[in-house]
This record gives C-alpha cells, structure tokens and sequence, in this order.
C-alpha cells in the first residue's frame, strides 16, 4: 500500500524512495527515525476514521459521492446482529480496517465493478485483507453477520460509529 517494506524505517524510506532526506531538519529526522512505515499505515487509519467520525456526529455526510449501490438502509435484523458483533467484541481494528475499506476500494470510480454490491461485507472485505496480506482476525470470522451485504456498507459503518458512541455514553 505505501510501495514499501511496512518494517522500513520512516527515514530509510524518505532518503531512499521518496528521495526527501536532505530536505528535512535533523531534528525531525530524529523523531521519525522511531517510525517504520506501518505506523504512517496505522495512523492515517485512524486519523482518517476520526475524521469521518466526527463529521458523522456534526451530521455531516463522512461519505459524500459514493455510489448508491453501497448506501442501501439496514433492516432491524442487521442493526440487531451488528450490535451483537461490535459489543461483545474488541472490533476497534475491525472498524478501522472498514473505514480504509470504504474509502479506499469502495470510493473508487467503477468500484462496483471489483466489489459487487451482492456479496456480504465479511466476503468482500476477505479480497480485500487478502490483497494487503493480512489477515481477517479469527472473530471477525467467526462471528461478523454474514447478512450484512456490500450494498449496506456505507450505513453499517454509519450505523456502528453512531451506535458506539450511544452505547459509551449509556454505560
């Protein structure tokens, strides 16, 4: 995803591949030669969800000129086993994952054409792990609904954000 090694140093990365090393102070150089690129990879996936997050809450669209097929209402039966999903188990990086997801092969021109609106959530999103080689943790397997279709993402992700934070907010 970032045309490198995710275990590179950040700094062997900006002298070597992005050919920025002599541009940047020392003192910068410093601090960043604690990072490797999986950290850039981590903390855009969770700057980028708050963001999304928190337009959701100023009842902003986090999702604005995605395509229909993906915005389809969920039915009580899928807010139901959602809700069974993300409270009995730590999903944080399960959510993460689908935010990326959504915006980075869902929010593509044409995306329909790779992810069919028809296939669940937990299917499509497999493709999708499986091209970053990763793998989907064993919960997620074994428990993310399996009636929750790609069509429905956009307001499932919705939906879990919103429901998270009703749900911290009553405990």
């Amino acid at each position: 995803m970032t045309g490198g090694d995710p275990s590179m140093p950040l700094v062997t990365y900006l002298h070597d591949v992005l050919k920025m090393g002599q541009n940047i102070d020392e003192h910068i150089l410093k601090a960043l030669s604690k990072c490797s690129l999986k950290h850039c990879v981590s903390l855009w996936q969770l700057l980028s969800s708050l963001k999304s997050e928190s337009m959701l809450r100023l009842k902003m669209d986090p999702f604005p000129g995605y395509a229909a097929e993906y915005q389809e209402p969920l039915t009580e039966q899928n807010k139901t086993e959602l809700k069974g999903f993300f409270s009995q188990s730590n999903a944080a990086q399960w959510l993460l994952e689908m935010h990326e997801f959504i915006l980075l092969a869902v929010g593509r021109p044409h995306a329909t054409d790779r992810y069919k609106p028809f296939w669940s959530v937990k299917e499509a999103m497999q493709l999708y792990m499986d091209n970053k080689e990763l793998e989907v943790p064993d919960y997620v397997e074994e428990n993310f609904p399996e009636i929750i279709q790609l069509s429905q993402i956009l307001e499932a992700w919705k939906y879990v954000v919103t429901s998270k934070q009703e749900w911290m907010n009553h405990e």
